[in-house]
């Protein structure tokens, strides 16, 4: 999934049962193996808008999961990368959790 290019979501979970945003992405695979460019939609609520960073600095790692594969599911770092809705995306390791 690394090398994936298309649409998926950003879920920051605060604990297993609670996530407080899931955000849409379009993802570009970057130079890097496991490294993505993503864009975040400039449709997204104000409120939504205003959080991203505040839960980016809260806590950088959040879970991607694939629109084409929704039982596929990465850990990342997020961090910002130049405009207000462009993110670049690290993986960890992949769980699939066989939904």
């Amino acid at each position: 999934m690394d090398r994936y290019e298309g649409t998926a979501h950003l879920e920051w979970w605060a604990n297993r049962s609670t996530c407080l945003a899931r955000l849409p992405v379009r993802l570009v695979p970057a130079a890097g193996h496991g490294t993505w460019n993503a864009t975040v939609p400039t449709t997204l609520d104000r409120d939504a808008g205003e959080d991203l960073p505040l839960l980016i600095d809260a806590g950088p790692h959040f879970t991607l999961r694939f629109d084409e594969d929704a039982a596929t599911e990465v850990e990342v770092e997020v961090a910002h990368s130049g405009g207000v809705n462009q993110l670049l995306l690290r993986t960890g390791a992949a769980t699939d959790t066989g939904a």
